[in-house]
Formats: C-alpha cells, sequence, structure tokens
C-alpha cells in the first residue's frame, strides 16, 4: 500500500483511538480513506496525513470538544520582578 496509507489496526495502535472509532470516522468524512476488497472481505485504508491533522493537539479533534485547552497554556511563565 505504501507509506500514505495504513490499515485500521495500524491507525489505532498509532493513535491510540479504538478501531470502531477509527472506522465511524472514516464513515462520517472526518478522516480520509478507501474501501479495498480483497479475499472476500472489504478493507479500510486511512490515509496518514488525515489522521495526523485529526489527532494534533493543535488544530485535530480536541479543538471541537467543549472544556479547557491546558496544552495550549503557555509553559514558560513571566519571572515576577524582585
Amino acid at each position: 500500500m505504501g507509506g500514505d496509507y495504513i490499515s485500521i489496526a495500524e491507525a489505532a495502535q498509532r493513535c491510540g483511538l479504538h478501531r470502531n472509532t477509527i472506522q465511524r470516522l472514516l464513515r462520517e468524512g472526518r478522516l480520509v480513506g478507501f474501501k479495498e476488497h480483497h479475499s472476500g472481505q472489504f478493507r479500510w485504508w486511512v490515509s496518514v496525513r488525515s489522521l495526523e491533522e485529526y489527532t494534533n493537539p493543535w488544530t485535530g479533534f480536541l479543538m471541537d470538544r467543549p472544556g479547557p485547552k491546558m496544552y495550549l497554556t503557555k509553559r514558560d511563565k513571566p519571572k515576577p520582578d524582585e
């Protein structure tokens, strides 16, 4: 398949999402991929680029979720003047 597309199992291992979640995201069109007929079964292949964009902590799916974005806080706080 090359380096551009990976199986659902490998995508789940890379990003930590469940296989069923990745399959649902593919059906909803949130992830890019395609189905391939192989040995009497259909298998999904997931675009590596779309998976990385979706799971990116700065621009990915977490930005659409309610609640605080702890990872967006500044790490280096300015020191108070002495």
